[in-house]
């Protein structure tokens, strides 16, 4: 069951181009555990480190949580039966079963798409408070040579200004129904503030913003980029719900990971850093025409329609502000990959497992 990412050309050179960007031998031989890892983004963690396994002989323990062992052998296919490979399908909210020492936490596990915020909220904010307990209390218990929580923008709120730095604080009406995965982001971040000034857990966390690549969902996520990613590969006309106005930084998944393992390994205990392409600043009008642009022998076009209001607000800064990132670029981190790139890549690893039969 599953595809072999190593076999797909673009994971592989994504593969390849994350491990040439810096210096990973201080995996050699580590245990690290990572909840969500069959998300969007911690899937592609995940693989980088299986990728140093397969290929680079890291020897790394490596423990994946994950809510749906079908899902995890969809995404890693024949590395889950791997010596090194321990699958964790505890729920990390009810138990975490491993009683001892694991040198690396990253915290992945939450609903990312604001889909899920008004059905269901208490998923979403629960493994952001209750999940980020347990886990820095087994950091607190056995101790832990780096400890990172996977935060997000919309912890900002709302800001008045043309740039977002990590000391600011917006307005934020948690009385919003889409105010779950912010505030819930926010007491994550507030837990790891804690854990590290008593308890010296060497605790960090990344405010993730828009992150794309070959590991999206196309089948259920249903945030416009994923959605336009679907069109082009099916050969549909983008049907935009929206005047398209609304600007967002786009950050390739390489990018992403490369800035994720930098702060594991580099960040400041106790610090949190944005995480986003700034350079890579569009309307979600320009990246549908960006996208259709990429193939222009599909003959796509971008089709303008409105729609009713769902119940649920995403809490993206609707004054189109963009973080700024230059206490992460300081650890050494450079976002260098295009949209243009960056979505061309993506779009290709999905044609190329259409070509292949593999969904």
């Amino acid at each position: 069951m599953g595809f072999d990412f190593l076999k797909n050309a673009v994971m592989r050179e994504d593969m390849e181009l994350i491990f040439n960007l810096r210096e990973w031998d201080v995996l050699k031989g580590k245990s690290v555990y990572i909840s969500g890892a069959a998300g969007m983004m911690a899937s592609y963690l995940t693989m980088f480190l299986i990728y140093l396994n397969e290929c680079h002989n890291f020897s790394i323990i490596l423990y994946a949580g994950v809510r749906s062992e079908n899902k995890a052998h969809i995404r890693f296919g024949r590395y889950v039966a791997r010596d090194y490979f321990n699958l964790i399908t505890e729920d990390v909210i009810h138990n975490f079963p491993i009683d001892t020492k694991i040198d690396y936490i990253i915290h992945a596990a939450s609903p990312a798409s604001p889909q899920y915020y008004g059905g269901n909220p208490v998923e979403t904010m629960l493994p952001n408070v209750v999940g980020t307990y347990q886990l820095l209390e087994h950091a607190k218990k056995f101790g832990v040579d780096s400890f990172l929580f996977f935060s997000s923008g919309t912890i900002y709120g709302e800001i008045n200004s043309d740039k977002i730095f990590e000391s600011d604080s917006g307005i934020f009406n948690f009385m919003a129904p889409g105010s779950v995965y912010g505030e819930s982001k926010r007491c994550g971040e507030a837990l790891m503030q804690a854990y590290f000034r008593e308890y010296d857990v060497p605790a960090r966390a990344v405010r993730i913003n828009h992150v794309y690549g070959p590991t999206l969902d196309l089948q259920s996520d249903h945030r416009a980029f994923a959605e336009f990613v679907k069109n082009i590969v099916d050969r549909t006309d983008i049907i935009l719900m929206s005047d398209g106005r609304q600007k967002r930084a786009f950050c390739y998944i390489t990018d992403a990971v490369l800035a994720i393992f930098t702060v594991l390994l580099d960040g400041a205990p106790g610090e949190s850093y944005n995480l986003a392409n700034e350079s890579q600043f569009v309307s979600i009008l320009e990246l549908a025409e960006i996208l259709v642009s990429l193939y222009p022998e599909y003959g796509l076009k971008v089709v303008r329609k409105t729609r009713n209001e769902k119940g649920y607000l995403s809490l993206a800064q609707t004054n189109d502000v963009v973080c700024d990132t230059t206490k992460i670029q300081g650890l050494g981190c450079h976002f260098s990959v295009s949209i243009r790139e960056g979505f061309y890549r993506t779009i290709q690893s999905f044609l190329q497992r259409r070509d292949c039969g593999e969904f």
